[in-house]
């Protein structure tokens, strides 16, 4: 199912940001960057089982509590991600959450996919992506503060074509992630944000999400046990750093206001 990321998935500039008019120091655990939650996240943590189908195994529920001050993020969290999985092959991922003190929150699934296990590259999987536009990083891969076009550039799968057809580019953006790690601004009008499918295996993945955002990795850093490219992930978020960029859509969660985030994953076996 993949490790739940929190409180706030990718990146925020230098460990901090600035909450009604004050500013909140988190912790530094990429360089002087602040990534997927801290030293402590989320995905590092123990969760408590809620509630699961023990009849059908069609559902499961799990709870967190985070504490005032985890990580340096202000306020006492409660956090529940429910998975769920219906007769249509519909694989549900639901976030709630709610504090005691206003603070940021931005949580995601971090899976990784390889629809065609025998192949050790997802370099010829197909991509479309419901989007026009990206954002750019820099070299500490945060955004550079501007939403960017991608009309007939690498980052184009408005159309779909395979991963690998252009991740080798001469461009800029590519060399400094080794490849994709950006996140793609999606479409509000359109109910899929995106789609993967495998020629070979016939397998076929679709996303949608009430998220503005997906992050693209294609495991350009993976080593050890799994090799480089050998899997993706698309991660339905907001945008890296949006408490830095007043541009960019809110992550705020205000005191005793409930979270919800949907994210579902349909999957077919035939393309």
């Amino acid at each position: 199912m993949g490790a739940i990321i929190g409180r706030y998935a990718n990146r925020i500039a230098k460990g901090s940001f600035k909450l009604n008019d004050k500013i909140i120091k988190i912790d530094k655990n990429e360089n002087n960057n602040h990534l997927h939650g801290g030293n402590n996240g989320f995905h590092k943590k123990n969760w408590e089982l809620v509630d699961y189908d023990s009849q059908n195994q069609k559902f499961l529920e799990l709870s967190l509590f985070s504490e005032d001050l985890d990580s340096g993020y202000p306020g006492n969290l409660n956090c529940n991600v429910k998975y769920s999985l219906n007769d249509s092959d519909e694989f549900k991922i639901e976030f709630f959450a709610n504090s005691d003190k206003d603070t940021i929150f931005n949580p995601t699934s971090h899976s990784y996919f390889n629809l065609n296990p025998s192949n050790n590259s997802i370099l010829n999987h197909t991509l479309k992506i419901n989007s026009n536009n990206y954002i750019p990083i820099n070299n500490d891969f945060l955004p550079v503060g501007e939403i960017e076009r991608i009309t007939n550039s690498p980052f184009d799968f408005t159309n779909p074509r395979k991963i690998g057809e252009q991740i080798n580019y001469d461009n800029q953006q590519l060399k400094i992630a080794k490849g994709y790690d950006h996140c793609y601004v999606l479409e509000k009008e359109k109910e899929i944000a995106a789609e993967i499918s495998e020629k070979i295996s016939g397998r076929k993945l679709t996303i949608s999400t009430n998220q503005p955002g997906i992050q693209l990795y294609t495991g350009n850093h993976l080593s050890g046990k799994f090799n480089q490219n050998q899997g993706l992930c698309l991660e339905t978020q907001h945008y890296p750093d949006s408490p830095n960029n007043t541009n960019f859509p809110s992550t705020a969660l205000k005191a005793k206001r409930n979270f919800i985030r949907k994210q579902l994953i349909f999957s077919k076996n035939k393309t």
